[in-house]
Parts: C-alpha cells; sequence; structure tokens
C-alpha cells in the first residue's frame, strides 16, 4: 500500500481530456497510487477502462483503487476498494475481498475515526482538510481536527480536501503523510508538472523535518 501521492479521479476533470492519457501524466509526475472514481459511465465501460489504467499502474509500479465498486475491483484484480457510510459496510466488503486488497473508509469526523478502529479496514480518508471545489455536499474538519485523527488511529490516515501543492508542506507538518488529491493535480493544464510538484513539495517537507529530527 503506498498512498503518498494519491490521485482521485473525477469526471469533471476529464472533459475534454483522454483519461488513459491523462492518467499516464499523473503517474509520470510522480503520482503513487490512483483511485478510479468515475460516476458517469456504465459498468462496461468502467470495466473495460479500468483494464487498461491497471496495466498503466503496474507499469509504473502505482496502486490502483476502485471507488464503491467492489465488484469492478475483484474483476480488474485492483490493489484496494475504498468506500463510504453510503456504500457496501466495510464488514461486507471484506467478506469479499479477503485478503485480496485493502480496504479503504472514508470518516469525516473524529468520532467517525474512533469507530474505525474497530472496522475491518487498512487505511482512513479524513477531511476536508481545506475548503474543496471536487465535492458539493462536504464536511470541513481543518488541520486541528486532522493532527487530532492521527493522534488517535491506529490506522494509517489518508488527508483529503483542497490540498495544492503549495499546501504539501503544511498538512505534512501537521502529520500528513497520505495526501489526496483530484484539483491539486488534475485541476492543471500540466498535470505531469503538477505532480511533479506535489512529489517536490512532499520530498523537500519530509527532508527538512527529518533533518530537524521532526520525520
Amino acid at each position: 500500500m503506498n498512498l503518498t501521492i494519491y490521485l482521485i479521479t473525477d469526471d469533471k476533470y476529464f472533459k475534454g481530456r483522454d483519461v488513459l492519457q491523462t492518467i499516464e501524466q499523473a503517474l509520470q509526475g510522480g503520482v503513487t497510487a490512483v483511485q478510479y472514481r468515475f460516476k458517469n459511465k456504465t459498468t462496461r465501460e468502467m470495466y473495460e477502462e479500468l483494464l487498461k489504467i491497471r496495466e498503466l499502474t503496474r507499469k509504473y509500479n502505482a496502486d490502483l483503487v476502485v471507488n464503491d465498486r467492489v465488484d469492478l475491483a475483484l474483476a480488474v484484480e485492483a490493489d484496494g476498494v475504498h468506500v463510504g457510510k453510503k456504500d457496501l459496510p466495510p464488514e461486507a466488503v471484506r467478506k469479499i475481498v479477503g485478503d485480496k486488497m485493502y480496504i479503504g473508509y472514508t470518516c469525516n469526523s473524529l468520532e467517525e475515526v474512533k469507530q474505525a478502529q474497530e472496522l475491518p479496514i487498512d487505511y482512513i480518508g479524513f477531511g476536508s482538510i481545506y475548503h474543496t471545489s471536487t465535492k458539493e455536499n462536504y464536511k470541513l474538519v481543518g488541520l486541528e481536527a486532522f493532527q487530532e485523527a492521527v493522534r488517535i488511529s491506529k490506522k494509517p490516515i489518508v488527508c483529503i480536501g483542497g490540498i495544492m501543492p503549495y499546501r504539501v508542506p503544511e498538512v505534512i507538518k501537521a502529520g500528513c503523510r497520505n495526501i489526496a488529491t483530484s484539483a491539486g493535480i488534475l485541476g492543471f493544464a500540466d498535470v505531469k508538472k503538477a505532480a511533479e510538484e506535489f512529489k517536490r513539495a512532499y520530498k523537500e517537507t519530509m527532508r527538512m523535518l527529518m533533518l530537524m529530527g521532526k520525520a
């Protein structure tokens, strides 16, 4: 599981763009995992697209995670599946996938993070850290709540929500080691360059923290 720079796809960022070419550019720029999340495609379209993305992620030694759709995740032999409160419960997902893949789960409050410690999941997606344009109905949790979530969770946490390249140092200093983004990479014309900026900011901040003994 390598969710260091975790790209989440979103329909609106692919208008007029080739999906495979765009994802490959992000992978070339340093993305370590891709979560496939599209809402306006048929199951057949998603399956065929996912097969090609599975090849790409293997080529670049990156993880492939499928949002919501456990059936598609199994069909294309994804590395992980991510579910939220309105999806199939993590317990049911675990019964289906066994130990074939890891499971991510969305939390939007510290209380949910505490409850998630007992779930058969492998990581928690926590946010929104900042205001975001990707989701219409989201809950802003902020950096302080994120820091507390890191403190109380025994499971790895992925920070998400409004994280742009220039905010990477701030979230890392707050304890984030796995950063999820859509707009922070896909919101730019040059996707590869945006991913490279993310990677550079991540590496430089981690290097600085290591020198200070805070990593």
